[in-house]
């Protein structure tokens, strides 16, 4: 069933901001990547995401043009818009779109570990690729800037997957701890000396070397800019 227009018209407008751009710089980047037939014009834009206008009115050329704009993937374009692809894509991304796993996204909150299996914490779903899939795995929205940085990083509101059963610390990775004390957090490994330190990306926050620590996962990868970590 496709999601309801005022949902829909709300994530094409926050994927848009999410990406810092204009109306006018989408509607330039669904012409510089369709062509004449592919542009969608910042007067259509708005009315897509007012609700006003609906998606699957666009030509498939349009469709395929806004979808790379906004950098979505092909399977995520079928699961946020419950439209079909009405255009070829690229064979890597095409395998994306055969087989998606519906997974719960919580809330990366200061205190408590995430639980899959606490309905009342679950804060939407997330439809996970099978090739990026892990048993067990978590989604947890960001809350917080202490991994952003001047090249974005991860932001407030980005989405990252956690492997709980990768629990082998190592050098410069990206890890999902419970710090007595901090809660949960999000950190980067670092060797000072003999000693491990949780770091942030954001050089406005400190290293901590806490004693007490719990390994939730590590973060493998990053949505919505599908950065493999």
């Amino acid at each position: 069933m496709p999601p309801a227009t005022d949902s829909l018209s709300a994530w094409l407008r926050e994927r848009r901001r999410h990406l810092e751009l204009q109306q006018g710089d989408v509607s330039a980047l669904t012409e510089e990547l369709g062509g004449p037939a592919g542009r969608v014009t910042q007067p259509y834009l708005s009315r897509l995401e007012s609700g006003s206008r609906s998606l699957d009115a666009l030509t498939p050329a349009r469709q395929d043009a806004l979808r790379r704009a906004l950098q979505v993937s092909a399977s995520e374009w079928i699961a946020r818009t419950g439209l079909p692809l009405l255009s070829p894509v690229p064979d890597d991304d095409l395998l994306e779109t055969l087989e998606l796993v519906r997974v719960p996204v919580h809330a990366l909150a200061t205190a408590g570990l995430p639980v899959t299996e606490d309905v009342a914490s679950i804060i939407d779903h997330e439809f996970v690729p099978l090739s990026d899939h892990r048993p067990g795995m978590l989604v947890l929205e960001v809350h917080g800037e202490s991994m952003t940085t001047e090249a974005g990083g991860i932001r407030p509101g980005d989405r990252i997957y956690v492997d709980p059963g990768d629990l082998d610390l190592r050098e410069g990775r990206v890890y999902v701890l419970h710090v007595s004390g901090l809660g949960l957090t999000v950190k980067r490994l670092r060797r000072y000396g003999p000693a491990l330190w949780l770091t942030s990306d954001n050089p406005d926050h400190p290293p901590v070397k806490p004693e007490e620590v719990t390994v939730v996962g590590r973060v493998y990868y990053h949505q919505p800019r599908g950065q493999r970590l």
